[in-house]
């Protein structure tokens, strides 16, 4: 149950009650929720004891191996064990971020965190990754997946899938657990590195892999420089807020560190299981109880009782099947090499063959040598495992969402991060409705994408459009200049699209997809249009400099006021809005991201921008907006080359995996959402007979030209 509950929640677009994820953290570490916490700081001087204390624990493992010879086995419990958290490292950030709080600076530091630790700025080089990395050097290549792939190793135990689950579940909801997630943020950079990875320093993994699993420490990924102040610095600015904030942030560090204490206390019995021969045995055999019952009904033990039913038992209680197994002339006990159970029933020629894996034979062979000690019998486990989540639980809502009535109210809901189940409806017909009218766009100019994608790529295509459009800037620089009203006007309305720059990409801060050969580069970009971190070069802050440079005052983007300013006109809002329902939908929608993000970034480069410069000059305001757009989308090193590159690599990807039919229409998908950035007036009867078909209030229409992007009918 665990193992699935955890496989759901790595879902980028699931939803997840408020009331469930309580539940959730509740099965995981009873902490009463009502109750006042400890403080954070007596709760960090706490974990920093915790530590201390199990440092001397895993010591101890460490020495008991060295004596029975079985370090490699102590190091691949803890890896194996310890992966679904790893798996989770930096990842209770990465719901933080939304177009609401995009200039707000403490929302800027958690996503400079988050980008720390994925690794900004390249493929699979997050902390997770850093794991991996180790786990396939210590001998556990298996482990060396992505977190959906993970919940498949079924030799992890479904306990240890708990607090990753929990933690996967929180990061859906930054909206509604923000300081609280801070506190747990706080708490992991105090411990820094946990102990059970700690104590693979001294084993045979690389030092360099397990230092990068330190919280505490930068990745050098950013400009980040002590993670850990930093967290101190968002837990102090948060709790600052209120009362009831600062309660939120206490209460998550506590939760933590209760939590990762029973978390800790699972590993450290799988561990000291993995190096008992009797218990690791035991564990092998309630493991694969299930599977083997179904046969052995004919084969009756010494006692009286089949295989079978003796299997049966062993789904709970293993030790009677092992005490009949012992005694029976397959085992010598002491003597693995001459027991016929290992080197004949389950050997290469007998009977049993590949039922069980090489690391099985090695806990069945290493079971067999110790039964000839005096003392056999292991410790009695002492771990509390958590109580397994009730069925449906993550099914279970009564957050319904707003469906909006209107543009305005559309604009207001969306700035948010998450879809509940019914403002997703809204946004899956609103997206769909959008791209019907780019699917018939397609063809009717020569600006769409090639109509077929070969193996050279996109970028002598990309290169060819860069030309196009500076012989466009050149022969329209004798163009008549926009009056001072006209280029005010038009950088108002066109304030709700560019204060939410890179939204459409929003669905790549989650921490699996950010990292993949596809997605890098778009959280490279998104990471760049927020300014690195850095608020003074966030795109929407250098945006609203140069509207107040012309007078103009906005409410917070992501306020109510904002979105019913007067001064704006409808058609302004519904592109933004196309814009805000696709970033919350990275999967259903990825060909389409990847295509759109590409018109977007391509559309100003070396045209519009240059001309908007012109325009802005004359007027004598700030050109800083577009001359910073017009370098970092660069069609070499910049967003437009980014962008290119990753739908190369996703077809290339799409082409290995499909058949022609199915990569041509996962093309055309790419083709349409280039489109969509803004799809042409409908010219057709048939076109807009469609268009009436499927009006409604918030239906979207073309658009006239726009100072720092191409007009529809020119948009590359």
């Amino acid at each position: 149950m665990w193992r699935e509950t955890y496989r759901r929640c790595v879902d980028p677009e699931i939803f997840l009650d408020t009331t469930a994820i309580q539940t959730l953290m509740a099965e995981v570490a009873s902490v009463d929720p009502e109750a006042d916490p400890p403080n954070l700081s007596a709760t960090l001087d706490e974990a920093s004891s915790w530590q201390n204390e199990q440092r001397s624990v895993y010591q101890e493992l460490a020495e008991a191996a060295d004596r029975g010879e079985s370090s490699e086995t102590l190091a691949h419990a803890l890896l194996r064990q310890s992966g679904p958290l790893a798996s989770t490292l930096g990842a209770w950030l990465q719901g933080m971020s939304a177009p609401g709080v995009f200039e707000d600076e403490v929302h800027l530091k958690i996503l400079a965190l988050f980008a720390d630790d994925i690794g900004v700025g390249g493929p699979r080089s997050s902390r997770y990754d850093a794991f991996k990395i180790l786990a396939a050097r210590c001998g556990r290549p298996e482990l060396a997946v992505d977190a959906d792939e993970l919940a498949a190793e079924r030799r992890v135990r479904d306990h240890m899938f708990a607090l990753p689950a929990a933690l996967f579940a929180i990061s859906r909801r930054g909206d509604a657990f923000a300081p609280l997630i801070v506190g747990i943020d706080v708490v992991l950079r105090s411990i820094g590195v946990l102990p059970c990875w700690a104590a693979l320093r001294a084993g045979d993994g690389a030092p360099a892999e397990v230092t990068r699993l330190d919280l505490g420490r930068p990745t050098g990924a950013t400009d980040v420089v002590s993670p850990l102040d930093t967290s101190r610095d968002l837990a102090e600015k948060f709790s600052a807020t209120g009362a009831d904030a600062r309660r939120q942030v206490a209460f998550g560090a506590a939760w933590m560190l209760h939590a990762l204490r029973s978390w800790n206390e699972l590993v450290v019995e799988e561990a000291r299981a993995a190096l008992h021969p009797q218990r690791a045995m035991e564990e092998l055999i309630r493991e694969r109880a299930r599977e083997g019952a179904v046969y052995h009904q004919n084969f009756r033990m010494a006692g009286g009782e089949t295989l079978s039913e003796l299997l049966e038992r062993a789904k709970t209680d293993p030790g009677p099947l092992l005490k009949e197994l012992a005694a029976t002339r397959m085992v010598k006990p002491g003597n693995a090499e001459r027991s016929s159970l290992v080197n004949g029933l389950i050997g290469p020629k007998g009977p049993m063959f590949r039922i069980f894996s090489a690391d099985d034979v090695e806990v069945i062979s290493k079971w067999i040598d110790s039964l000839a000690d005096l003392d056999p019998e292991p410790p009695p486990p002492a771990a509390r495992v958590p109580v397994a989540p009730s069925p449906g639980l993550l099914d279970r809502t009564v957050e319904e969402g707003v469906v909006p009535a209107d543009i305005r109210e559309a604009y207001f809901v969306l700035q948010g991060r998450v879809l509940a189940p019914g403002t997703r409806d809204f946004a899956l017909l609103y997206v769909n409705r959008w791209l019907a009218r780019a699917k018939r766009s397609l063809g009717r100019t020569d600006r769409s994408l090639p109509e077929r994608w070969t193996s050279a790529g996109l970028r002598p295509w990309l290169l060819d459009m860069h030309d196009k459009h500076g012989v466009e800037f050149e022969t329209g620089r004798s163009g008549s200049m926009p009056t001072r009203e006209q280029i005010v006007d038009e950088t108002l309305q066109l304030a709700p699209l560019t204060l939410i720059d890179g939204s459409w990409l929003q669905g790549f801060t989650d921490a699996r997809l950010a990292t993949t050969r596809y997605g890098f580069p778009l959280f490279e970009t998104y990471w760049d249009e927020l300014g690195n971190g850095d608020i003074e070069i966030n795109h929407p802050k250098i945006y609203r400099d140069v509207l107040r440079e012309m007078g103009i005052e906005l409410a917070p983007t992501g306020s109510r006021e904002f979105a019913y300013d007067p001064r704006f006109r409808e058609e302004s809002l519904e592109r933004p809005v196309y814009w805000l329902c696709l970033g919350k939908l990275p999967q259903t929608f990825l060909p389409e991201i990847l295509g759109m993000n590409l018109a977007m970034e391509l559309s100003g480069v070396g045209g519009s921008y240059r001309t908007a410069r012109r325009f802005l000059k004359h007027y004598g305001f700030s050109t800083h907006f577009v001359d910073l757009h017009n370098t970092i989308d660069n069609v070499s090193t910049g967003h437009s080359a980014w962008a290119a590159d990753a739908i190369d690599t996703h077809m290339r990807t799409v082409s290995n995996l499909s058949t022609p039919a199915e990569f041509a229409a996962e093309w055309e998908r790419v083709r349409i959402g280039y489109e969509s950035l803004a799809p042409l007036p409908s010219s057709t009867i048939a076109d807009r007979i469609g268009d009436r078909f499927h009006k409604t209030p918030w239906k979207s229409r073309s658009h006239g030209g726009s100072l720092f992007h191409h007009a529809p009918v020119e948009v590359s």
